[in-house]
């Protein structure tokens, strides 16, 4: 848990807040490692206007939490097993739900940023934020703002400015979650649909999915393809 709580950088919130007085933005915190989220479900408790509803440590369980608790703001970890939250982002975002997505993430790599942005999330914080940023950002997503850490902004600029001077890379980085890693080293090796799931005690459905974003990611279509992506990025050996 690397959120920082510092008492010289925030005090009591100065910014006014829209909300009827009695109402309290409600949240939902998403992520795999439980101390995590009691930590952040710790901190926002202080919060009058803001009410932890619930915690989800997973993105199927996240689903049916936002279905059954109706939250205003869903606090979203990227790297999750199973589905990661930018998947899951985006399944409640399809779904129609109402609930704003605040990613809160150790990631701040331009590919991760897009992707984000893509789901439909509405804004995008490090796990290295003082909690000053966290509140304003929840109260700022709540109204419907956007709002991105100065560092995410910066590579945002960036990106726009390269993209705006002709100064785009011709081999474009493709980042991949530690998940989809596991799974490309183990299609790469030989291993059917069936063995990989049981590997990880994860679903086929759930590794027919990571090889689906792997083949979107990687603009393959094939099996063999997937291979010689993962010997070119030394992901497995040709002596395996």
């Amino acid at each position: 848990m690397t959120i920082r709580s510092t008492t010289t950088r925030y005090r009591e919130p100065e910014e006014p807040t829209t909300m009827a007085a009695d109402h309290k933005i409600r949240v939902l915190i998403v992520d795999d490692h439980q101390l995590v989220r009691a930590g952040i479900a710790a901190l926002l408790r202080n919060e009058r206007d803001i009410q932890v509803v619930g915690e989800a440590d997973s993105g199927e369980d996240a689903l049916q939490k936002v279905r059954s608790l109706s939250p205003d703001i869903v606090l979203m970890d990227i790297s999750m097993p199973t589905m990661d939250g930018i998947e899951t982002t985006r399944r409640i975002k399809h779904a129609h739900s109402t609930a704003r997505i605040l990613v809160l993430t150790q990631y701040e790599q331009e590919e991760y940023i897009k992707r984000v942005i893509q789901s439909g999330a509405s804004g995008y914080l490090l796990k290295t934020t003082v909690v000053g940023e966290l509140i304003r950002a929840i109260r700022a997503v709540s109204r419907g703002e956007q709002f991105f850490a100065p560092s995410v902004s910066r590579v945002m600029v960036d990106s726009f400015v390269r993209r705006a001077t002709g100064q785009v890379s011709e081999t474009n980085t493709v980042v991949l979650t530690h998940r989809e890693e596991e799974i490309l080293r183990l299609v790469a090796e030989g291993h059917t649909n069936q063995q990989i799931g049981d590997k990880l005690h994860i679903s086929v459905r759930t590794v027919e999915f990571h090889r689906a974003n792997l083949n979107e990611k990687l603009g393959v279509h094939d099996t063999a393809s997937l291979v010689r992506y993962a010997i070119q990025k030394k992901i497995i050996s040709l002596d395996v």
